[in-house]
């Protein structure tokens, strides 16, 4: 069967499908992947083919440092609106062309998902999301934990999918017409995805014990990174954490919580107050923290490197957050946007970290303070290495071959 895996967004997003595929390979299955050209190495050092989804310029739109301010002008959020339509359309036009080279099933990202949908009924294909972020998260209030939790996932759902319908509608009223679909004026993301299967990559020990995913949605496990067989650590990294106790890790993913500079210098600070050793991944704002027990690093496999770590600070990506518990290391989420206030909120709702930071209002000594408890409070660690436990006995990859086996 050869299958079309469809994904884009930050590198932490992709990461975890680049497994997926990895693992449906190894399994005998024919896959394509589409996606951006800067994601395409992370697939094609396995020998996959990829369909370029020529993003670049949207990407560098869409992944701007501007991009989570509080305050946007309205001609911002004009350029934004657009370009977040350039991006639906890039996707359902490069999506179409990979079909049309032959396929039999699709697999899609969330971001995609409403537009593969189109596309595979249109051509008469199956097509099954795989999910490891969800619209319904993008609101925590209602989704993370409310005061009607059986009904506070379905309700962010759909309160989502309603603001994202005009994202989608130039691309998806193009995807009819080039198929010849009868025109629905009125038909939204909501009815589009109504009947669609949805795996969600993340185990459902996280989420709230009463929630209520949509019909057809299944939480299977998580899908984890495939390793590098060309990757080493660097010399510099080895011999640090040869060379004393286990550090602290900060690290915050591709988005940019302020100025460099100054949260560099919060790190810093906070490092001195407690006298622990750290590392510090540079990431997208281009961290820099230097000074005695202290590395700043690049790239990074997390599967590798949080065993290692005595505890972690980081943005809460769901990938990230992941990572941390099936290492079994406490950790202090400092969320910025999009679905890490939800993942943020579950780790302190399940007694897995103390609090959550607010990475704009970020000083030394709430660091410090917060980073502390996470250390010396063997309840997190205990918490961590329960939940660790769970997820090992998970394997996300092989309900999602299990899913697939029903679609030949």
């Amino acid at each position: 069967m050869r299958t079309l895996l469809v994904t884009w967004g930050t590198t932490g997003d992709v990461l975890p499908y680049a497994g997926l595929a990895v693992r449906l390979k190894a399994a005998g299955q024919e896959v394509v992947v589409a996606t951006s050209e800067r994601h395409a190495p992370a697939f094609r050092r396995h020998g996959m083919p990829v369909h370029v989804l020529p993003l670049a310029r949207q990407e560098k739109s869409a992944l701007a440092a501007d991009r989570f301010d509080r305050w946007q002008s309205p001609a911002r959020l004009r350029r934004r609106k657009r370009n977040a339509q350039d991006i639906a359309h890039v996707i359902a036009r490069g999506v179409l062309e990979a079909v049309r080279q032959g396929v039999d099933v699709i697999l899609a990202h969330p971001l995609a998902h409403p537009l593969c949908a189109v596309i595979a009924e249109g051509c008469g294909l199956p097509c099954t999301g795989i999910y490891t972020a969800a619209p319904g998260m993008l609101l925590p209030r209602l989704s993370a934990g409310s005061a009607m939790p059986h009904h506070g996932y379905r309700l962010a759902e759909n309160l989502a999918r309603a603001a994202m319908n005009p994202l989608y509608a130039p691309a998806l009223s193009w995807v009819r017409r080039e198929l010849g679909m009868r025109h629905q004026k009125t038909r939204t993301l909501g009815t589009v995805l109504r009947s669609q299967r949805v795996l969600h990559g993340y185990s459902s020990a996280l989420l709230p014990k009463d929630s209520a995913l949509p019909d057809g949605h299944t939480c299977v496990g998580y899908w984890w990174p495939a390793p590098d067989p060309d990757w080493r650590p660097d010399e510099r990294l080895a011999d640090f954490l040869a060379s004393g106790p286990a550090p602290v890790y900060f690290g915050f993913g591709s988005v940019s919580p302020g100025d460099a500079q100054e949260l560099s210098a919060t790190i810093t600070e906070a490092v001195r107050r407690l006298g622990v050793r750290a590392v510090v991944q540079t990431g997208c704002q281009g961290l820099n923290v230097s000074g005695p027990g202290t590395l700043t690093i690049g790239e990074c496999p997390h599967d590798w490197l949080f065993p290692r770590m005595t505890a972690l600070v980081h943005h809460a990506g769901p990938g990230t957050v992941g990572a941390g518990l099936r290492a079994g290391v406490p950790a202090l989420p400092a969320p910025l946007a999009l679905d890490q206030p939800f993942w943020a909120r579950r780790m302190t709702a399940l007694g897995l970290a103390p609090t959550s930071l607010n990475p704009r209002r970020l000083t030394a000594r709430k660091l410090a303070d917060a980073l502390h408890t996470t250390l010396h409070d063997e309840q997190y660690r205990n918490r961590c290495t329960e939940l660790s436990k769970i997820i090992s006995t998970e394997d996300g990859t092989a309900a999602a071959l299990t899913a697939l086996s029903t679609l030949q």
